[in-house]
């Protein structure tokens, strides 16, 4: 599925509504309307956040259009600046998603306890999935773990040149998702939360490892003749 929002082509692929499906699911077991329902305000509030990179890397300057892809578990937006971002555009443009999906849910709420939505069992549900996908992801999206927006800002914060702060950023989200998937697991039994915590740290090791091997590898001269 594409279309363009803003000037800007979003695709959705596949796989990203199977794994949106599957939460739902396991979410709502026996509810196949909140399930459906889950999706459909996931998807939205996934664009919003998305959409949210996507404003803040044009205002800086982006050479084309920022493009926006939903694949697998997560957004990604797409987008080259016309300079070389400093720390704080790139700590911006970052932090602009998880902004938006808080700025979204904050609105929801006040709508919802201003009364103008009729207080019925489906509705609640409803309004408490908005606030889920919203306020939610981005607290959830802001944790310090890479590839995370927080794990990307994390890393613009730490000090050292690039390579180095990879490397101690990697380190981080490994502890922090290791802490973060017991602490799910023991409040909430959310195994699908401890599964994407677990695969997250696993991902760090592997960029902590490649990070370890680059370093150590011998230096090659390379000379045009």
């Amino acid at each position: 599925m594409s279309f363009r929002l803003f000037g800007f082509p979003i695709s959705l692929r596949g796989s990203f509504f199977m794994v949106l499906g599957l939460l739902g699911y396991t979410q709502f077991p026996n509810q196949l309307e909140l399930a459906v329902a889950f999706v459909a305000i996931g998807v939205v509030a996934i664009t919003v956040h998305e959409l949210g990179h996507a404003f803040a890397a044009r205002a800086k300057g982006t050479v084309g259009t920022p493009t926006i892809s939903m694949e697998g578990m997560s957004g990604l937006t797409r987008y080259r600046l016309q300079e070389v971002p400093s720390r704080a555009t790139s700590i911006f443009i970052s932090f602009a998603g998880p902004l938006a999906g808080l700025v979204s849910g904050g609105i929801l709420l006040a709508v919802a306890r201003s009364g103008v939505i009729e207080r019925t069992s489906l509705n609640d549900s409803l309004i408490n999935i908005g606030l889920f996908t919203t306020i939610g992801w981005s607290v959830l999206n802001l944790l310090p773990i890479v590839p995370l927006d927080g794990g990307h800002i994390l890393a613009e914060l730490l000090p050292g040149d690039r390579p180095s702060r990879t490397r101690k950023a990697a380190m981080i989200s490994i502890a922090v998702a290791v802490v973060a998937a017991i602490w799910v697991f023991v409040q909430f039994r959310a195994i699908f939360g401890v599964l994407i915590l677990g695969m997250l740290a696993a991902q760090n090791m592997s960029l902590l490892s490649a990070s370890k091997n680059k370093a150590m590898a011998p230096a090659v001269s390379v000379r045009d003749e």
